[in-house]
């Protein structure tokens, strides 16, 4: 690995080595580097809104009556006893759709049946089952689970930003025509579409956190990575919400498609333009801030082809990291998944009628997200602590809380306790955005984007199963019990991996990061930076 990673906090120190006549201090404010990160945000939030829009739209799309082809109240919850399955408009991710944005659709939706001969009307509605309508939505992550490892194979040859180019330009292409194709070839070709979705934003995630590798100072790593993961659920609530109001408007659940596609469009044509894979790539960056980030010689962040398979696979580190990101994304599909379920089953709640309620959870999540990484930082920067007892503590957070929270809510039946722990589960949540998926990072800046899609690859499949472990503990939705134990499991298959985490976790970079094998005697990136530094002090003085 070269000498230079990136420079140490505070900024003074960098000031005098950079710029010893001081005639000029640099600046280190916003820069390139925030745009970039900008950008990132703006790719994500647009990947999570075409993938999640879908949960709302299939709403405007299929209410028929199977039999009597007629509107019909979808928005009740129906239990049945000894049965796990509830009538709900929840979507495959779990999140609740409005009450009031499914009656407005109901009140502006004119219902044809879809039975005659094809026609180009792209303001039909279609005659799909329930059965259907999961296999829809479902068809986005089979894509998304077969393009996983691949992408980062991309990510590690050609660099972050052509991941995030593909999956603009594919959702906005996809999107746009839509409701057209739909319309010629029915539901089958809409889970093509969706799988083709699926497969193309595989690449969002290892390609921002390449991105992030090479762009983000070690000083500002947690506060601008977390910032950028904020997208997520800003996505998620733009979706929902934006993906009602255009369903009911005067040009129908289409013009969510269309509004869609050129957003992604848009973003496109951003990322391609103002977008930079490193800041050596950059035209307009000025050398004061590529010294900021690169180092005074070159980029420590390299991009390599070939990825050290067998000295990944031996690494305990990032089996650790792998660990955690397993159990902290399983506790969390579950909560979203099978939690609305039990909020209808058991504490007769139907939170859809408030959608302030539905989207309270994100809108916190993104505050304390951005706050846990600025936390984060200036505990690692002060030196309060260090880095790797840092990651340990927001890991901690990240699975500790929710655990707390997701077995809390097994016991009770207020409905003010049970809104709490959902807005502090997903709350500290976030904190794992300065946890183990910073550590990816922290582990090999160089292959942080393999490092993240093999975690997401293993996490997937274990995330396939989760519905099927559901289904036979809990074989009577009614029975406060059964889903006691299956939250309990989710909580202790948390705890346990967290564990995992804290024993066996580094945040030191790692001997095959580099071609040469040579990191500096495995020190920290502050630690690297810091010894640099002493020794040209000693020379200077001698």
């Amino acid at each position: 690995m070269l000498e230079k990673d990136y420079k140490k906090v505070p900024i003074e120190d960098i000031e005098k080595e950079f710029n010893p006549s001081e005639k000029e201090p640099i600046k280190y404010g916003l820069g390139v580097r925030h745009v970039q990160a900008v950008l990132y945000f703006m790719c994500l939030a647009l990947g999570y809104i075409s993938r999640g829009h879908l949960g709302v739209t299939i709403v405007g799309m299929t209410m028929v009556d199977h039999d009597a082809h007629e509107p019909i109240p979808v928005t009740e919850a129906v239990i049945y006893e000894n049965s796990t399955t509830i009538d709900t408009v929840t979507t495959t991710e779990g999140f609740i759709i409005n009450k009031t944005i499914v009656d407005d659709l109901q009140d502006n939706i004119t219902f044809t049946d879809n039975k005659t001969d094809v026609n180009w009307n792209v303001y039909r509605t279609y005659d799909w089952p329930k059965s259907i309508q999961e296999m829809v939505l479902g068809s986005f992550f089979l894509g998304y689970s077969i393009m996983m490892f691949p992408i980062g194979i991309v990510c590690q040859r050609w660099g972050g930003k052509i991941p995030l180019q593909i999956a603009m330009f594919v959702n906005g292409v996809v999107s746009f025509f839509t409701p057209w194709l739909v319309t010629w070839g029915g539901w089958k070709v809409l889970c093509v579409l969706r799988t083709m979705q699926g497969l193309s934003q595989a690449g969002l995630y290892p390609g921002i956190l390449t991105l992030l590798a090479n762009w983000v100072p070690v000083s500002e790593r947690a506060s601008l990575s977390s910032y950028v993961y904020t997208a997520s659920a800003f996505g998620t609530v733009i979706a929902f919400q934006a993906a009602g109001i255009l369903a009911f408007s005067r040009f129908g659940w289409p013009s969510t498609f269309w509004t869609t596609g050129i957003a992604c469009f848009i973003g496109f044509i951003l990322i391609s333009l103002f977008g930079a894979a490193t800041p050596k790539d950059h035209k307009s960056i000025s050398e004061a801030e590529k010294n900021y980030i690169m180092g005074a010689t070159s980029n420590s962040v390299e991009t390599k082809s070939k990825v050290p398979w067998k000295l990944v696979g031996k690494s305990i580190p990032v089996w650790a990291t792998i660990t955690a990101h397993m159990g902290n994304a399983v506790c969390f599909v579950f909560f979203f998944m099978q939690v609305p379920t039990y909020v209808f089953a058991i504490l007769k709640l139907n939170i859809r009628n408030s959608g302030l309620l539905s989207s309270l959870p994100y809108f916190a999540s993104f505050f304390s997200s951005v706050g846990f990484g600025y936390l984060s930082d200036f505990l690692t920067n002060r030196k309060i602590m260090s880095i790797k007892n840092a990651r340990r503590l927001f890991n901690s957070i990240a699975c500790v809380v929710p655990s707390i929270c997701l077995m809390s809510v097994a016991y009770t039946r207020d409905t003010f306790l049970a809104v709490i722990c959902f807005v502090l589960f997903v709350m500290c949540h976030s904190a794992m955005h300065t946890g183990w998926m910073i550590n990816y990072m922290d582990l090999s800046p160089n292959f942080s984007g393999a490092l993240m899609a093999c975690g997401n690859t293993v996490t997937n499949v274990v995330v396939l199963a989760l519905p099927i472990i559901v289904s036979n503990i809990v074989t009577d939705v009614t029975n406060q019990h059964q889903w006691r134990i299956t939250m309990f499991l989710m909580a202790g298959l948390t705890l346990t991996a967290n564990v995992i985490f804290i024993i066996f976790m580094s945040a030191e970079v790692q001997p095959w990061n580099d071609s040469d094998g040579n990191t500096a005697d495995n020190k920290t990136e502050y630690e690297v930076v810091e010894q640099e530094s002493e020794k040209k002090k000693e020379i200077e003085d001698s």
